[in-house]
């Protein structure tokens, strides 16, 4: 996140892991897959190693195709990222994509507007 301070992501990851300890109830982290950026198997593996043993949920959110410089990775990509965190216990689903053959998908008014 562009806005963010350094190791806030670990703090975020270990005040889920804190709520799953006090609670029970899983945390839902939400990851948007960018291509090139973020969708590495070796990235997959290290989001893996972050969230071992803190009972969380990772939405996997493929971007929308957008007027901007940020593309959707390919469905492979996508899927060798979600099939490495399975692999390594991590719970995740891969968000299911809708209203992006009409731009109106998530994300795709805004940029289409100011393109």
């Amino acid at each position: 996140m562009p806005t963010a301070i350094p190791n806030s992501v670990e703090e975020l990851i270990a005040a889920g892991r804190r709520f799953f300890k006090r609670t029970g109830r899983r945390v839902t982290f939400e990851y948007a897959l960018i291509e090139n950026i973020n969708d590495s198997p070796q990235i997959a593996k290290e989001l893996a190693i972050l969230l071992e043993g803190n009972g969380s949920h990772v939405n996997l959110i493929p971007i929308n195709p957008t007027a901007g410089n940020f593309h959707r990775p390919s469905e492979k990509s996508v899927l060798e990222f979600e099939k490495i965190l399975r692999r390594s216990g991590v719970n995740c689903t891969v968000r299911v994509e809708k209203g992006s053959e009409i731009s109106a998908a998530c994300g795709q008014l805004r940029t289409d507007i100011l393109s």
